[in-house]
């Protein structure tokens, strides 16, 4: 539930951070089932871990989270695109690339005029 003083767009970005880390930590679930390798699924946690780690600083309302963020949600961004690229099943490609584009969705709502208004950016 969003809270009146919390801008659409910070809500926004933390339920796609939140979402994002949780898909792709079902992502290497599905592929340690299917290669039967444990090791498919520590990026992932790592990975979400750190991108968690965003979200409760932009839920702190930290100066310095929106940055942080920011540069989390645009690292993993291009994680996602990456691994887009590369060489593999057609369904692994297709969800990184849409995490990627919700990545990149997710860095461009914290850089709007209201969430910098929010972290007490310039008025």
């Amino acid at each position: 539930m969003r809270r009146p003083d919390v801008p659409i767009e910070v809500f926004g970005a933390l339920a796609i951070g939140a979402g994002a880390a949780l898909v792709f930590v079902l992502e290497g679930l599905v592929l340690w089932q299917v290669e039967s390798d444990p090791g498919w699924l520590r990026f992932p946690i790592i990975v979400a871990a750190l991108e968690l780690l965003a979200v409760g600083a932009l839920l702190t309302r930290v100066r310095f989270a929106r940055t942080f963020a920011s540069a989390v949600f645009g690292l993993i961004g291009l994680v996602h695109l990456l691994a887009t690229l590369n060489e593999g099943p057609v369904w692994l490609r297709v969800l990184s690339g849409l995490l990627s584009a919700v990545h990149v969705l997710a860095l461009v709502l914290l850089n709007t005029r209201s969430a910098l208004l929010h972290f007490g950016g310039r008025r």
